[in-house]
């Protein structure tokens, strides 16, 4: 079967039913293991076995992008299974947590929706990554691509379990993690229509865009993204209120960010017209006013 022949509808089924059934694997798991090994480590274990299992449908699809959508939506499985299968308390606080979740999720899963053309194109990283070494192509696709984002976004829902599973302690604390939290997927909305209606406006032409939240940074929705799991760190601050290893997990988003996906996206770009002029005027990832008047060129 071609499956670069689907429509974008029917591409999207499957996606569905490949989902669906990894979703099925991992309770799966869950329930038949849930009284003998410890939650954290029996999640662990049922995401890395849902990841492997798209790695795998992928292949069979010839298409590595299957994996995108993961690293939106498995945040939601993994906070639902805590809540419902282990019976964790459904207060206010966890309520909360629960729809800050949900409301990054779906918008970043929409997003990619918005964005997603079918099984027709991959996402250009992909590609780029198999041009430099096809031979090293399937590990650096099973780990580059689905592991290592898996484990780092799993290490980031350690906060939300702990979070889940304590008192709170400091409710100005709290409030100021959920701030973060629910203004993180409205930067990244605001940035994503900016960009999306840039390149509406700029087909077949190679610019940079230089107008709306992209005058400040030249990644805010990498920024908006970062801010979101440091906010649900300030949660889990508010629960525990002790400096702890914890603070390594959003440490180590920023790294994967700043070092793989930042500069991933630069080089794509490097050669457009006044990228130059937009790099040395406009802040890589923090929002900053820039260093100087600047205008896309026409």
């Amino acid at each position: 079967m071609n499956y670069n022949k689907l429509t974008k509808k029917q591409s999207g089924l499957i996606f569905l039913m490949v989902y669906g059934f990894s979703f099925l694997l991992g309770l799966i798991i869950i329930l038949g293991w849930k009284d003998k090994v410890e939650i954290l480590w029996l999640m662990l274990f049922a995401d890395i076995i849902m990841t492997i299992a798209i790695y795998f449908i992928g292949i069979i699809l010839k298409n590595a992008s299957l994996y995108d959508p993961y690293w939106s939506v498995v945040p939601i499985y993994i906070i639902l299974i805590w809540l419902v299968v282990y019976g964790l308390s459904f207060d206010v606080y966890n309520i909360i947590l629960l729809v800050l979740i949900l409301i990054w999720g779906i918008r970043l899963t929409y997003n990619w929706w918005k964005n997603w053309h079918g099984f027709s194109t991959q996402d250009w990283r992909y590609d780029m990554l198999r041009e430099k070494n096809t031979k090293l192509y399937p590990i650096t696709n099973f780990f580059g691509i689905h592991m290592i984002p898996t484990l780092v976004v799993y290490i980031q829902m350690i906060n939300v379990y702990r979070s889940l599973n304590s008192s709170l302690i400091n409710l100005i604390v709290f409030v100021v993690g959920v701030l973060l939290c629910l203004f993180a997927p409205v930067i990244q909305f605001i940035s994503d229509r900016q960009m999306f209606n840039f390149r509406l406006n700029n087909k077949g032409k190679l610019k940079v865009i230089n107008t709306g939240l992209w005058r400040f940074s030249r990644h805010p929705n990498y920024f908006a993204e970062l801010m979101f799991w440091v906010g649900i760190y300030v949660i889990y601050l508010s629960k525990s209120m002790k400096f702890d290893i914890n603070i390594i997990y959003p440490i180590l988003m920023i790294l994967l960010f700043v070092f793989i996906s930042i500069p991933m996206m630069e080089n794509k770009i490097k050669n457009r017209e006044g990228y130059e002029d937009y790099k040395s005027s406009v802040s890589v990832l923090f929002p900053f006013p820039q260093k100087k008047n600047w205008k896309t060129p026409r």
